[in-house]
C-alpha cells in the first residue's frame, strides 16, 4: 500500500462515484511528486442487517454495479458474506492498484493533467540527467509553462551548464531561437528552474533598472516632458504635490484631465509592484488630507480584474495607503456590460484561487473573490473590466467626490 494509505471508507450506494472522485483528487495532488505511492485502498460500507434484509433487490443491484464497475476498470475487489435473506457475497474492498488504473477510473482532463506532469518529469530527467526528485521539483515550478516553453528550459540550462553569463542582461545572453523577453524579471520562476537544474545558486545577470513613468497633471506644468525615473525620487518643495492617481493602463495614463496640484503615475500592470520604491515619500501619504508638505491623497485605478485587486493589494503593502478607484463589486455592477473573458491575445482567462489580500477592503475582496470565480454567486459574466474603457468624465465625478481639484475637463467642454 501506498504510504500512510489506509483504507478509505465509501457508502456502497455511491461507491463508483466516490472512488473516482477521490482517485481524481490523488492523482491532482501528487502529480508531481518524484514517485507516487500505490495503491489505493476502499473499504465498502454496507448498511445494517435489517436495512440489507428489508431493501433486498437494491442491494444487491447495488453490489452488482459496483462489481461490474471495478471489473471494467480493472480494480482488484475482495468480497465478504452478509445475510440478505441467504447469505449473499458483498464487495468489501476495491483496490486501485497501480497508476494505470487510476488513470482508467479518472478519464477526462484529470487523467490529462496527470499524464501531462509525469511526461514533463520523464523528460527532464533523460534530457539533463538529474534526479527525479529535482525533475518534479522543476516541473512543478513550471506547472503553467507550455510545452514549448519546456523544452526551451532544457535548451538553456544545457547552455547555462557551460557558459557563464555573468555581467550580461538577461536579453544580451547569447541564446539562438529564444524571444529576448523569455528570461525577463517576470519570468523568475524560469530563472530559478535553470539554477536547479545546473546546480547553480544564480545566474547573475545584470539587471536593467526599474522604472518608474510619470507625468504632471497640474496645468502649470503639463507642458513639461514626461518623467522617466530609475532611482529614488521626491518632488522638490517648491512643487506642491496633493494628489496623485496611479494608473494601470497607458490609455488611461496619457488621458487623464488636468488636476491642480496633481501628479499621475503610470503603473504598467505588476511592474508597480518593484517600482513604488522609487517613490518612498508615498509611504507617507495618505487616504484624506495629510497635513504636511508631502502629504497627499493617493488613489489606485487598475482593471477589475484578480490580477488588479492583487496589484491594488501589493501597492498598500508596500506603505502606500491609497483609496481605489472602480475596483469593488459596486463599479462592477455598473460598468459590468464593458467586461472581457478573453486575454489580450485571444486566449481565455482562466479562473485561480483566491489569495490572501489583507488590505482589500470589504467590496474589494468580494470583486476580487468573485473575478477569480470563487465568488458566492459563481462564476460571474465577465472576469475582466478594463480601466481604459471606463469614460473619463465619470473618473473625473468621482475624484471630484473625494475633494480633487480636477479642471478644465474636456468633456465639460463638449456639454
Amino acid at each position: 500500500m501506498m504510504a500512510g494509505s489506509r483504507a478509505r471508507g465509501v457508502d456502497a450506494a455511491k461507491a463508483p462515484e466516490a472512488i473516482r472522485d477521490i482517485v481524481a483528487t490523488y492523482l491532482a495532488r501528487h502529480r508531481y511528486d518524484a514517485t507516487p505511492a500505490w495503491p489505493l485502498t476502499f473499504t465498502v460500507r454496507w448498511p445494517d442487517q435489517r436495512t440489507l434484509t428489508s431493501q433486498a433487490p437494491d442491494w444487491h443491484k447495488a453490489n452488482n454495479t459496483l462489481r461490474d464497475w471495478a471489473q471494467h476498470q480493472g480494480c482488484l475487489t475482495t468480497l465478504k458474506r452478509r445475510l440478505m435473506v441467504t447469505p449473499v457475497a458483498l464487495i468489501d474492498t476495491v483496490t486501485v492498484a497501480d497508476e494505470a488504473t487510476a488513470l482508467r477510473v479518472v478519464g477526462g482532463q484529470g487523467a490529462r493533467q496527470y499524464r501531462k506532469a509525469r511526461t514533463r518529469i520523464d523528460l527532464l530527467t533523460r534530457e539533463l540527467g538529474v534526479s527525479r526528485e529535482t525533475s518534479s521539483a522543476v516541473a512543478k515550478t513550471l506547472d503553467r509553462e507550455s510545452d514549448t516553453d519546456i523544452a526551451l528550459l532544457i535548451r538553456a540550462a544545457r547552455f547555462f551548464a557551460t557558459h557563464d553569463a555573468a555581467g550580461m542582461t538577461p536579453r544580451q545572453v547569447p541564446l539562438a531561437g529564444f524571444s529576448a523577453k523569455w528570461l525577463d524579471q517576470t519570468h523568475i520562476k524560469r530563472r530559478d528552474a535553470i539554477c536547479t537544474l545546473c546546480g547553480k545558486d544564480s545566474l547573475d545577470f545584470s539587471e536593467r533598472p526599474t522604472e518608474l513613468r510619470m507625468r504632471w497633471l497640474d496645468p502649470a506644468y503639463t507642458d513639461e516632458p514626461e518623467m522617466v525615473i530609475t532611482k529614488a525620487w521626491q518632488p522638490a518643495r517648491e512643487r506642491k504635490v496633493r494628489f496623485v492617481i496611479i494608473v494601470e493602463n497607458k490609455d488611461t495614463y496619457q488621458g487623464m484631465p488636468p488636476v491642480r496640484d496633481g501628479l499621475c503615475v503610470w503603473g504598467c500592470g505588476r511592474a508597480i509592484e518593484a517600482s513604488i520604491s522609487l517613490l518612498p515619500w508615498l509611504g507617507a501619504a495618505c487616504e484624506d488630507n495629510c497635513g504636511d508638505d508631502y502629504g497627499a491623497r493617493v488613489v489606485y485605478w487598475g482593471d477589475m480584474d484578480a490580477d488588479g485587486l492583487e496589484i491594488l493589494d501589493a501597492v498598500r503593502q508596500a506603505g502606500v495607503r491609497c483609496r481605489s478607484l472602480f475596483m469593488d463589486i459596486e463599479a462592477y455592477g455598473r460598468y459590468s456590460w464593458f467586461g472581457t473573458n478573453l486575454k489580450p491575445e485571444g486566449t481565455p482567462i482562466a479562473t485561480r484561487d483566491p489569495k490572501a489580500t489583507p488590505t482589500l477592503n470589504p467590496g474589494e475582496r468580494e470583486l476580487y473573490r468573485m473575478v477569480c470565480g470563487a465568488g458566492s454567486s459563481g462564476r460571474p459574466e465577465y472576469l475582466r473590466v478594463e480601466q481604459e474603457r471606463i469614460p473619463l468624465v465619470d473618473a473625473v465625478d468621482v475624484l471630484r467626490s473625494f475633494g480633487w481639484q480636477v479642471i478644465n475637463h474636456q468633456y465639460e467642454e463638449d456639454q
